[in-house]
C-alpha cells in the first residue's frame, strides 16, 4: 500500500513540474530567449532537486514508523 502512495505522489508531482516549470522552459526556448531558458533550466533543477529530497524524507518517515509498527 506505501508503494502505491509514494508512486501517486510521484506521477503527481512530476505531473505538475512539467506542467508549470516544464512549460515555461519549452516557451523561452521557442522564443530563443537563452538567458531566460538558463534561469529557467536552474529553477527547475532546484525544484527536481527540491522534490528528491521530499521523497527521500516520506520515506525516511515511513520506514520509521513500518519499524515501530513491527515492535
Amino acid at each position: 500500500m506505501i508503494g502505491l502512495d509514494i508512486e501517486s505522489w510521484a506521477l503527481t508531482r512530476a505531473h505538475h513540474i512539467v506542467l508549470n516549470e516544464g512549460l515555461n522552459l519549452a516557451k523561452a526556448a521557442q522564443d530563443l530567449d537563452r538567458k531566460r531558458s538558463r534561469t529557467l533550466v536552474y529553477e527547475l533543477q532546484k525544484v527536481i532537486a527540491a522534490a528528491i529530497l521530499e521523497a527521500h524524507a516520506a520515506s525516511m518517515n515511513a520506514g520509521g514508523l513500518q519499524a515501530g509498527q513491527e515492535t
